[in-house]
């Protein structure tokens, strides 16, 4: 007999190897079903966490039952001591009248009599100081907390910080100017906070916003704010930016440097550049020989303590701070400060002047189109670039000013009807456009 047993034919109790049972699989609840169960109890708990999210938090919006009073800012129409125009320089050359000759060799014996020294610096950083001191009880930091749900981790938050510029108090509320591109992330749901010069805090809630000109009005209820803190902030003033000069002495406030909050700096500006092109707009632009890089924000203000710049990343990033006229950006504050925010059409142009009627050969007075921003309402309506704009809404367009009367005049979106001056093969024809305007 061979000493070899097959396995399969020995006894079950002789055989070495550990013995399993298997479980049948279909015993317990089937596995769709546990994870339809996980998946249905996760939502709930995210929507009880929203739910408690919305219902505790302060909505960022301004309350129904506010009856704002209208805000303007009307438009300076003398310039401070230091906004006077440079005059034109005389030829050195011609003969001075004896006053002003007079004036010369005074002027020049008090520079030969006065040796400048350290303390002269000092005493004119001093007074910057004193004007910079000043204007941060109109400066203020704005935190935004947003808050948003997870399925697995629920409901979270997390804040930004940004600066702000107090520009009017009115019976019922104190309007904040602030970037709208520092709060785009916003939702009905986030909360803003409002942080004065002397460190309290207060909730606020939205105006309006305007993400063109990339501005935000916020409002703080003087009703929360304590009367000291009342007695001691104020708005400050927009300037006239018309009359600012190369040379001119300035201070950069808000986040000028690297975007630090609060930050500030000094300097002059270098170069004034007139009709810039900007969306339904002609803008001036400050450039100062101050420091700035795509982070940089914040506001210029004169020696007469008045705004007349706001400083935008956009154009900054040449590596020195350059800032849009306050004036040019007055009306879009007049408006969200009302609670407007106006209409978009959406192209960049020129103000048709003589010279270029007579190189186009054109005789309408209106807005040589050089650009139709993508996707805008011009473009999808199919205006095109070298078309000149010669009528919105029935009224006549003549320059860029009345096409921003006109459009902020629309408070909601809608149809209107645009007409412009298309060059042909022999002369330019007139046509009609409807153009479905939207909010800005």
């Amino acid at each position: 007999m061979s000493d070899f047993q097959d396995n399969e034919s020995a006894p079950q109790e002789n055989r070495p190897f550990i013995r399993e049972t298997v479980v049948n699989e279909t015993s317990g609840p089937p596995l769709w079903k546990k994870i339809l169960t996980t998946a249905l109890l996760a939502v709930l708990f995210g929507v009880i966490a929203g739910a408690v999210f919305r219902f505790t938090q302060t909505r960022i919006f301004p309350p129904e039952t506010t009856t704002a009073e209208p805000v303007s800012f009307p438009q300076e129409t003398t310039a401070p001591p230091d906004e006077t125009s440079v005059p034109t320089e005389s030829d050195p050359s011609a003969p001075l009248s004896p006053e002003d000759a007079e004036w010369r060799n005074a002027v020049q014996s008090m520079i030969d009599d006065h040796d400048l020294q350290i303390k002269d610096y000092q005493r004119m950083a001093i007074l910057l100081n004193s004007l910079r001191s000043e204007a941060q009880w109109s400066l203020v930091t704005v935190t935004a907390t947003n808050q948003y749900q997870s399925i697995f981790k629920g409901g979270h938050q997390y804040e930004t910080q940004s600066f702000g510029v107090i520009i009017a108090i009115t019976e019922q509320e104190v309007l904040i100017l602030t970037p709208f591109s520092a709060t785009t992330q916003l939702s009905d749901s986030s909360t803003l906070q409002i942080g004065f010069a002397n460190l309290e805090v207060t909730d606020a809630y939205i105006k309006a916003r305007d993400g063109v000109a990339d501005l935000m009005v916020m409002a703080v209820s003087r009703a929360k704010v304590s009367a000291q803190t009342q007695e001691r902030i104020k708005a400050i003033r927009l300037g006239n930016s018309y009359v600012c000069y190369a040379g001119q002495p300035v201070i950069a406030m808000g986040a000028p440097v690297g975007g630090i909050i609060k930050s500030c700096n000094n300097g002059i500006l270098t170069y004034i550049e007139s009709g810039y092109p900007a969306t339904d707009a002609a803008l001036s632009l400050l450039h100062t020989n101050m420091v700035g890089d795509g982070n940089s924000s914040g506001f210029l203000i004169n020696l007469d303590g008045s705004l007349i710049g706001w400083i935008e990343p956009e154009h900054t990033s040449g590596g020195t701070l350059t800032a849009v006229g306050i004036s040019d950006l007055r009306a879009y504050i007049e408006s969200i400060s009302n609670g407007s925010q106006g209409c978009l059409l959406g192209i960049e142009g020129i103000t048709l002047s003589n010279e270029m009627k007579e190189a186009l050969g054109a005789q309408a007075d209106g807005i040589y189109i050089s650009r139709c921003t993508a996707g805008s309402p011009a473009q999808r309506a199919g205006l095109q670039a070298g078309d000149i704009l010669i009528q919105v809404a029935g009224d006549p367009v003549r320059n860029l000013d009345e096409l921003r009367t006109i459009l902020l005049s629309f408070t909601a979106e809608q149809t209107i009807s645009v007409k412009v001056l298309r060059k042909g093969r022999a002369s330019y024809q007139e046509l009609s456009y409807d153009v479905n305007i939207e909010r800005r």
